[in-house]
């Protein structure tokens, strides 16, 4: 790793922005975070695991830490609310009461913004925040955990299971500053228990921002976590993520990450298998034309017997963009009749566009089952044949073929108000490329 042109103008806004950052008990934490990341500086190409993003356009510009959130009617976002879902809507980087909304829950539950939990909620949050996500070789991670300012805090006690989903917004309507929004989320499920999280990202046309987000989460005995993640930022914007997740025994993780917006973004999710009979989903890919470059990248780290993931990831490329997608397995030797199968497909629409796909297995132990692919192709010409030969016009036979293509996503998802909020950001897409 080396320093970028704008790590010192980044650790100047830490010290100036520190004091009024919440939850006066992390600041040792925030102080070693801030220090990792003046030391290692941004990840670049040269470090393996970013061969093929290059963060150059972040780190040759200037953003600033936050910005005053003025109030709202809400009515610019109200399409990204999912019906029936507790709300928080994180606004320039901060929470937004006036849009949020929670109904009633069950009792020990806590779901509340970020910034709150760290002012009220010291006991809960400790042992947790900025415990599961490490800053060890993740500077992006550490630089997220030095500027912690808000997100979603949900906790649940053993054997509670939500009915309804929480949804944490993220909007961003700021064109006055290039802002820089380390948003944070911690989602804890105790044993037995479950929910289902949906994370929403989204900004004004005329907003040029950075969004550096991680998400930590940890599944108890038998829990049970689906997050849903819609990527819709602003072509002006920047998005790097990370999604740290720790199973125990039998926890089921499911997880679904649609990219659809952004100049340059990268989805990363990594898995920590740490109890028999834990299972992991993992789905998601891009919707990309024009110059965007998506990465997504993943790993499932099998650490003990008798565990399951699976990953399902496709992209649809157009014009000049580029994909990635960097799947990573790695089975540690005492983790026997592990199962293990990975999916890559990238749908190319134009001679200019791009797709790099790195699958790699890491097996140490001798009784698994492991299976990957991946492919790179332009539409299947004969099924484009079949469909015009019924009378479909060319134009809706394409736009039918790559639905069916993110379809395979998207199926991934129960019907009703989860499959309509990400199917929204593909409809979106869609639409964009016709009126082009």
């Amino acid at each position: 790793m080396a320093k970028s042109d704008n790590t010192a103008e980044i650790l100047k806004s830490f010290e100036q922005a520190r004091e009024s950052l919440p939850g006066i008990w992390l600041a040792e934490t925030r102080t070693d975070a801030i220090s990792r990341f003046g030391e290692a500086g941004f990840p670049t190409p040269r470090d393996e695991s970013w061969k093929y993003t290059n963060l150059r356009p972040i780190t040759r510009s200037m953003f600033y830490p936050f910005a005053a959130v003025t109030p709202s009617n809400g009515a610019e976002w109200s399409h990204l609310f999912v019906s029936g879902a507790d709300r928080i809507v994180i606004r320039n980087g901060a929470y937004d009461a006036n849009l949020s909304s929670v109904g009633d829950l069950p009792n020990g539950v806590v779901l509340r913004p970020l910034s709150v939990a760290l002012e009220t909620g010291q006991v809960q949050l400790e042992g947790a925040l900025a415990r599961i996500a490490a800053v060890d070789d993740a500077p992006l991670v550490a630089l997220n955990t030095a500027f912690i300012r808000d997100g979603l805090a949900l906790i649940l006690p053993k054997g509670v299971k939500l009915d309804r989903p929480v949804q944490v917004l993220h909007v961003v309507e700021c064109s006055e500053v290039q802002l820089a929004l380390h948003p944070r989320s911690l989602i804890v499920a105790g044993d037995n228990s479950s929910a289902t999280v949906i994370e929403t990202f989204a900004g004004t046309d005329d907003a040029a921002y950075w969004t550096n987000a991680v998400t930590e989460t940890r599944l108890g005995k038998n829990a049970s976590i689906r997050l849903v993640k819609r990527q819709s930022e602003t072509i002006g914007a920047y998005h790097t993520a990370l999604c740290q997740v720790s199973l125990d025994r039998d926890a089921r993780f499911f997880s679904v990450a649609l990219a659809a917006g952004a100049a340059l973004s990268r989805n990363e999710t990594k898995v920590s298998f740490n109890g028999a009979g834990a299972d992991c989903t993992l789905a998601g890919g891009a919707l990309l034309r024009r110059r965007q470059h998506a990465d997504n990248t993943t790993e499932a780290d099998h650490r003990v017997a008798y565990t399951t993931s699976n990953q399902v990831f496709r992209n649809v490329l157009d014009d000049q963009s580029r994909s990635v997608f960097q799947g990573g397995v790695i089975v540690q030797q005492d983790a026997q009749k592990t199962d293990s199968s990975q999916s890559n497909r990238n749908l190319l629409l134009s001679p200019g566009a791009h797709a790099d796909a790195k699958p790699e297995l890491r097996i140490f132990a001798d009784d698994v089952k492991c299976a990957h692919g991946a492919t790179v192709g332009d539409l299947d010409r004969e099924a484009l044949f079949y469909l015009q030969s019924r009378g479909i016009p060319v134009g809706r036979a394409k736009a039918l073929l790559i639905e069916a293509f993110i379809g395979e996503v998207l199926e991934k998802l129960p019907e009703g108000v989860l499959r309509d909020h990400v199917g929204d950001a593909v409809s979106g897409w869609m639409d964009a490329g016709e009126g082009a």
